[in-house]
C-alpha cells in the first residue's frame, strides 16, 4: 500500500476515485468505519516529518508526556461548547485536534471552571486577549483566532439611516457584552456613546430586534455564527471596527516544554487557519447544504474529511517557509525594540570585520547606556519604561544610515555598528546627534521624561584587531563616559585599558579578601562639643592587604558598588560593627551609639537590609543604638520600595544620618518630611572655617536651621582647636575628626574612649 504522503501528489479524480474504491471494501467487509478511524489509518506522521524542528528536550517530553488535559468551556459558540451528549465542539477543538494529530498527543477534555489550577489541567483551550487572570497559566505569544469586532443593526429600523463606523453611533445606545475589554475600550475613544451592557448574545439580538437598542457591536465570527444559525434576517452587518477580539491557548507554567511545542504547533497551523474556519461560517443557504451533506452518508463525509486534510497539508507546507521565518526573527530580534539582538549583533560585527580587512577601512562601535533609565522605571512602572526603551530604539536609528546597525545589547544599553567609516569628523557627529536625540523629552503617555545617554567608542583597526576586544573597548569607554559626568562621548584609550585592567584585579582582590577576612572596621569618635562624655562613634572600613598593605576606601568602595561586591561587603560591615557595639556598650555604657555607612546600591536589595531588624532582635540590640549614614541623593526621588525599606528600619528605633552635606541639594525642610535625626556637615566647609567667611555663614546657616526643625548636627573633618571654638559658638552639637582622633582599631578606641582627656 502507498504512504498516506503519496495520495497528496494525485490529482483530484485519482483521488474521489480512491475514496470510493475504499468506501465499497469496507462496505463489503461488513462494516462502515468512522471518518476518524480512516483517517488515523493512513495518518503516519510523525513530529520529524513536521520539521517543526522540536528541541531534543521538547521531543523527549512529548514522548514521555503523551495524555494532556485541556480545560474547555461550555457555552461560547462557536468558539467552544458542549453538546447535550456531552461532547465538546468549537473552533479550539479543532484546533487542538489538528495538534494532537501532528504531533501524536492525546488530549483529554475536563470542564473549564474559573479558578482551575495545575492539577486538574494543562491546558486552557481558549483565552480572551492575551493575559489570564488565573496565575496557574501563562498565554501563549501566538493566538489562533483573531477577529475585529463588528457593527450590527436592525435594517428594518435604519433603511435610511447611514451606519459605517462608530463615529457614527455617536448618541445612540449601542449593545455590547458586559465582560471583556470592548465595553471599557469603546467608553475611553467614544465617550459620547451610550452603552447597554447585556451577558449573552441573544439578550443583544432582542434588544436589536425590539429597538431598546441602535446597534450591537461584537465578536464578528462569534455574531456572524449566531446570526446564520438562528436564521436572524433582521440583523444586518454594516461594518467592522479597529478593535480586535484574538483567542488564545494558555499553558500550566510548571510545563515550559509543553508551552513552547504548543507554540510551534500553531504557528505551523497559523492563525485563522482557513481550511479550520471554513467549518464554522454559516450562512442560512450555506446551513441547509451541510444538513443535506450529512443526510448523504459517510461517503460524503469521508470525501470532504479527506480533502479537508489534503489542502491542510498544503497550507501547512505554504505556512512552513513563513514559520521558518518567525523562527529565524525571534531568534535574532529583540522582543521590545524589534531591533537586532546580541546574536545577530554578533553575526554582523563578524561580516563587517572581514569587509574592513578587504577593504581596508575602520569600524566604529558605539556603546550606549542610557543614564538614569532606572528612575523612569521606579516612578512610573515597567511599561513606561518599555515604551521609553522603544523610542529611543527609534531615534537611535534615525541617526545612523541605513547601511549601519542599531541593536538592543541589554536592559537600557544599546550598541550601533557603523561600518565604512572613513574619517573620525563623521564619527564623532553621529555621536553628537544621538546624544542629542536622547536629550530630548520623551512623551510617555500623559507625562514626560527627561533622561541623557553616554557612549564609549571603539575603531576597528585603531583600538584593536579583536572582535571580542572590540565590544569590550567600547564598554570601557562607556564607563569612563559615565565616571567623568554622563550624558558625553569617550573613545577608547589605552590608559581606560589600564584603569580597566586595575578595577578588574581589584574586584577579584576583594572577592578574595571577603573570604581570607582581610577586611577590619575602624572606629573614629564623634564627640559632643558640650559633654566630653563618649556617646558615638563611626565604624569605617579598612583593607588590610597581605601583600599591598592598607588600601584607602576610595579605591575600592567604588568598585565595589559597581560590581555588586557592596552588598556582601556592606552585610560584612553591619554584623561586625553589631559584635563591636556589644562590647563598646559594656565598656562606655549602654546609650552607646554606633554609625554605620550604607551605600545606595544596597537598597537595590531591600531583603538584605530588612533581614538586618532579625540579626539586632537576636543580638538583643536596641535600635536607637545604631545610626545609618545614608547620602542625600537617595532621597531626591525615592522609589516605594525605598521608603518601605526606611519606614520597617525606623520602626525599630534605628536613626538617620545624612552624610556629606553642602555637597548636592542641601534641601533642609525637604529632609525633614523623612524624619532625619542627624545632619552632618562635609569637611570641605570645615577645613576653610574662619571667622565672617563664606563657609562660617554657611555652617551657622545650616546649624541654626537643622535646630528649628528638630535635627542635630555634626561637624566632619574638624582639625583645629581654632574650627571646635567656632562650631561650638555657632551651637553645633558634635564633631569630628583628627583633632580628637585618628580611625582607630576597636581595642585602641576604647582604651581612649575611657580616657576623654585624650579627645580634648
Amino acid at each position: 500500500m502507498k504512504s498516506f504522503e503519496s495520495y497528496y501528489t494525485m490529482n483530484h479524480k485519482q483521488l474521489t476515485f480512491l475514496i470510493l474504491s475504499i468506501f465499497c471494501l469496507l462496505t463489503i467487509s461488513g462494516r462502515v468505519y468512522s471518518a476518524d478511524e480512516v483517517i488515523k489509518s493512513y495518518k503516519k506522521t510523525d513530529i520529524e516529518l513536521l520539521d517543526l524542528k522540536l528541541t531534543p528536550l521538547e521531543k523527549a517530553w512529548l514522548k514521555k508526556n503523551h495524555k494532556i488535559r485541556v480545560a474547555v468551556k461550555n457555552g461560547w459558540m462557536p468558539i467552544e461548547y458542549k453538546l447535550e451528549n456531552d461532547k465538546h465542539r468549537g473552533v479550539s477543538i479543532d484546533y487542538l485536534s489538528e495538534i494532537g494529530s501532528l504531533l501524536q498527543m492525546d488530549f483529554t477534555v475536563v470542564d473549564y471552571t474559573e479558578n482551575i489550577n495545575q492539577d486538574q489541567a494543562d491546558i486552557i483551550s481558549a483565552v480572551n486577549g492575551n493575559k489570564i487572570k488565573n496565575p496557574n497559566f501563562n498565554v501563549l505569544n501566538q493566538p489562533f483566532l483573531s477577529f475585529p469586532f463588528a457593527i450590527y443593526i436592525n435594517k428594518n429600523a435604519y433603511q435610511n439611516k447611514k451606519i459605517n463606523s462608530l463615529d457614527n453611533l455617536s448618541g445612540l445606545r449601542v449593545a455590547v457584552f458586559k465582560s471583556g475589554i470592548l465595553a471599557q475600550k469603546i467608553s475611553q475613544n467614544y465617550p459620547n456613546i451610550k452603552l447597554v451592557l447585556v451577558d449573552i448574545a441573544d439578550e443583544a439580538f432582542d434588544e436589536l430586534k425590539s429597538e431598546t437598542v441602535d446597534a450591537y457591536v461584537g465578536n464578528e465570527l462569534v455574531v456572524d455564527y449566531h446570526i446564520a444559525t438562528h436564521r436572524l434576517t433582521f440583523v444586518e452587518k454594516v461594518s467592522t471596527t479597529a478593535f480586535l477580539s484574538t483567542i488564545s491557548m494558555a499553558v500550566s507554567n510548571t510545563k515550559p516544554e509543553l508551552a513552547s511545542i504548543m507554540q510551534k504547533g500553531m504557528l505551523s497551523i497559523g492563525e485563522n487557519n482557513k481550511e479550520l474556519l471554513d467549518n464554522w461560517k454559516i450562512s442560512g443557504k450555506d446551513y441547509d447544504w451541510i444538513i443535506r451533506i450529512v443526510l448523504a452518508g459517510i461517503l460524503i463525509i469521508l470525501l470532504f474529511l479527506l480533502l479537508r486534510f489534503y489542502r491542510l497539508k498544503q497550507s501547512i507546507k505554504k505556512q512552513n517557509v513563513e514559520t521558518q521565518q518567525q523562527i529565524w526573527h525571534q531568534a535574532n530580534f529583540d522582543d521590545l525594540t524589534n531591533l537586532p539582538n546580541r546574536h545577530l549583533l554578533q553575526n554582523r560585527l563578524e561580516q563587517e570585520v572581514i569587509k574592513a580587512v578587504r577593504s581596508e577601512l575602520s569600524i566604529g562601535v558605539l556603546f550606549i547606556d542610557l543614564d538614569d533609565f532606572k528612575k523612569v522605571n521606579d516612578q512610573s512602572g515597567h511599561s513606561s519604561g518599555d515604551k521609553l526603551l522603544i523610542e529611543a530604539g527609534n531615534r537611535i536609528s534615525l541617526c545612523v544610515r541605513a547601511s549601519d546597525t542599531t541593536a538592543r545589547f541589554g536592559g537600557d544599553e544599546f550598541v550601533v555598528i557603523i561600518p565604512d567609516l572613513k574619517d573620525m569628523i563623521f564619527l564623532e557627529k553621529t555621536c553628537q546627534k544621538i546624544l542629542s536625540e536622547i536629550e530630548r523629552p520623551f512623551l510617555i503617555g500623559e507625562s514626560l521624561f527627561y533622561i541623557s545617554a553616554s557612549i564609549g567608542v571603539s575603531i576597528f583597526s585603531t583600538d584593536c584587531h579583536n572582535l571580542d576586544d572590540l565590544l569590550s573597548h567600547a564598554d570601557q569607554a562607556l564607563y569612563e563616559a559615565k565616571k567623568l559626568g554622563r550624558n558625553r562621548v569617550q573613545f577608547f584609550t589605552e590608559s581606560i585599558k589600564t584603569n580597566s585592567l586595575k578595577r578588574l584585579s581589584i574586584t577579584s582582590d576583594m572577592r578574595i579578601a571577603l573570604m581570607e577576612k582581610q577586611f577590619a572596621l575602624y572606629y573614629q569618635p564623634i564627640i559632643s562639643l558640650e559633654n566630653p562624655k563618649i556617646l558615638k562613634a563611626e565604624a569605617l572600613i579598612r583593607w588590610i592587604h597581605p601583600i599591598k598593605g592598607m588600601i584607602n576606601p576610595l579605591d575600592f568602595i567604588t568598585i565595589a558598588e559597581e560590581s555588586g561586591l557592596i552588598n556582601e561587603l556592606g552585610d560584612w560591615v553591619f554584623k561586625q560593627a553589631l559584635k563591636d557595639l556589644i562590647v563598646c556598650r559594656e565598656r562606655l555604657g549602654s546609650e552607646f551609639q554606633l554609625s554605620v555607612n550604607i551605600s545606595p546600591n544596597q537598597f537595590n536589595h531591600p531583603e538584605l537590609l530588612l533581614k538586618w531588624i532579625e540579626t539586632m532582635k537576636a543580638l538583643d540590640i536596641p535600635g536607637h543604638c545604631i545610626s545609618f549614614e545614608i547620602t542625600e541623593g537617595l532621597l531626591l526621588a525615592p522609589s516605594n520600595e525605598v521608603l518601605g525599606v526606611i519606614s520597617a528600619l525606623r520602626k525599630t528605633g534605628i536613626e538617620f544620618s545624612i552624610d556629606d552635606f553642602g555637597t548636592g541639594y542641601s534641601g533642609l525642610a525637604y529632609l525633614k518630611k523623612f524624619d532625619i535625626d542627624y545632619v552632618k556637615i562635609d569637611k570641605s566647609f570645615i577645613q576653610n572655617l574662619e571667622s565672617d567667611n563664606y563657609d562660617a555663614v554657611l555652617c551657622e546657616s545650616i546649624i541654626s536651621m537643622a535646630k528649628k526643625l528638630g535635627m542635630k548636627v555634626i561637624a566632619e573633618g574638624v582639625e583645629t582647636e581654632h574650627q571646635r571654638k567656632l562650631l561650638n559658638h555657632f551651637s553645633c552639637d558634635y564633631g569630628q575628626g583628627y583633632l580628637f582622633s585618628r580611625p582607630e582599631p576597636l581595642e585602641i578606641f576604647l582604651c581612649h574612649a575611657t580616657h576623654e582627656q585624650t579627645y580634648l
